[in-house]
């Protein structure tokens, strides 16, 4: 097994377990919003502190926890129109600038989400509201999911450079779209 199959390995172990976290909060989101509707509408007092929970945190987790795990599945929306009638070499050099580009401007994400998530966790910063809810632990999730995609995207930079080079495929290409059927 190669180093960069172990290293996809330790990723998805990784994005599974993350994708897990993402499910539990999903559930969060229903409950508490079952919840929040029961009691209003029956007995008139609502959760003060369900919006704040579901919008700053759970939402936000659930978003960038999952990032990496849709790339891995090559379920992101993805512009294909030209792959059908590329050669390999040139998809593989196509993505291997695409996953470069992308892993700059994800770089620069974690980048700067971990020093906001550093500076609001030294200072104590809280959103103010009913409850004083701490905003580190609502930024913490941007680097973690951003951070995940980041070397889910260089894994793929290395894979498909490492194709070129090579000139075969040593990572799979990405399906391209209306080709599920064809030969």
């Amino acid at each position: 097994m190669s180093l960069l199959e172990r290293f996809s390995r330790v990723l998805t172990v990784c994005e599974r377990f993350m994708n897990g976290v993402a499910v539990i909060m999903m559930f969060l989101i229903m409950i508490i919003v079952v919840m929040d509707v029961m009691l209003r509408y029956f007995f008139n007092s609502p959760l003060a502190w369900s919006y704040e929970l579901i919008s700053l945190y759970l939402m936000v987790g659930l978003f960038f926890f999952t990032l990496s795990d849709a790339l891995r599945e090559n379920v992101h929306v993805s512009v294909d129109l030209l792959h059908k009638y590329m050669p390999l070499r040139l998809r593989h050099a196509a993505d291997m600038l695409g996953y470069g580009c992308a892993s700059l401007v994800f770089a620069a994400i974690v980048y700067v989400s971990v020093q906001r998530t550093y500076v609001s966790f030294i200072d104590h910063d809280v959103i103010a509201g009913s409850i004083p809810w701490p905003t580190w632990l609502s930024n913490i999730a941007v680097p973690i999911g951003a951070g995940l995609m980041l070397l889910r995207m260089l894994h793929r930079f290395v894979g498909h450079t490492l194709s070129l080079i090579a000139d075969r495929s040593v990572i799979e290409l990405p399906p391209v779209s209306g080709s599920e059927g064809a030969n």
